[in-house]
């Protein structure tokens, strides 16, 4: 290698050793960070922020502009408890993530393990507050797993709401329906179909993604935010057909965990 490409591994390792270290001991500068990272998650650009923040937020001293949000080194400055608070809400992320704190998920967990029942309400209220969105509840399992006897890969269920955004553009908000399931314990297998069916019923679609192993290990270790994670889908499935299957296509383990998912929802009901 030569001198100059010596020299420019060198800077390229000190820059990277640099941001770490910000990112360690620069809690405004990590803020900064994760909201601007958020956004962009959720489809919306730097230059497009400055349009969603309410007049009030942005408008307060030291008065926010289209640039602040070019870079986190500069947002960093602007950074205010106003501008955290809406954004937490309008992207539907936790505050506390978007403050730095450890082991925080970036999103709201409603988690009804062993009472699958209570989705019901829950979409019911999610329909009253917003009740102009499409709604998807997205069942997601790993890639090279199929769902059924054998699988012990994690699963997720993610419901979202999606409006129209900027320019004609969708803008969703997701919420995670499930935390710490898995497909090779029973329970979280019938409370997976469980939810679906309630889901069905309240009138939600109901969808399958498949991802890489290693992605929903990301997610379990709070190291993405669900959209990012929509990125990497390699396969469908169709989660409804766990609680009603096509002709000639039922199985004594679908049987058997509809029979379940039956039991925990009679149990809370």
């Amino acid at each position: 290698m030569s001198f100059v490409g010596d020299a420019s591994s060198i800077f390229g390792m000190l820059s990277k050793g640099w941001s770490w270290w910000q990112s360690r001991h620069d809690p405004a500068l990590r803020s900064a960070r994760s909201l601007i990272r958020a956004f962009e998650a959720h489809g919306v650009g730097r230059q497009q922020i400055i349009r969603l923040v309410p007049t009030s937020v942005a408008q307060a001293r030291p008065e926010l502009s289209m640039a602040d949000f070019s870079k986190p080194e500069q947002l960093k400055f602007k950074l205010s408890p106003a501008l955290l608070d809406w954004a937490a809400e309008f992207l539907n992320v936790r505050r506390a993530w978007l403050d730095g704190k450890a082991d925080t998920p970036p999103h709201h967990i409603v988690n009804h393990y062993k009472q699958p029942a209570l989705y019901g309400p829950w979409f019911a209220d999610r329909m009253a507050q917003a009740p102009d969105v499409d709604r998807v509840l997205t069942v997601v399992t790993t890639h090279d797993q199929p769902v059924g006897p054998g699988a012990n890969g994690p699963v997720f269920l993610v419901y979202e709401e999606i409006e129209n955004g900027l320019d004609g553009e969708q803008f969703s908000r997701y919420w995670l329906l499930s935390d710490e399931w898995y497909m090779y314990h029973p329970p979280c297998v019938e409370n997976m179909a469980a939810a679906v069916s309630v889901a069905d019923s309240a009138g939600v679609l109901v969808i399958g993604k498949q991802l890489p192993l290693r992605e929903l290990v990301r997610l379990q270790n709070r190291e993405t935010l669900l959209p990012e994670l929509m990125g990497f889908v390699r396969g469908t499935w169709y989660p409804t057909d766990l609680v009603n299957p096509p002709p000639l296509q039922d199985s004594p383990w679908r049987q058997a965990v509809w029979q379940g998912a039956k039991k925990w929802l009679e149990r809370t009901a």
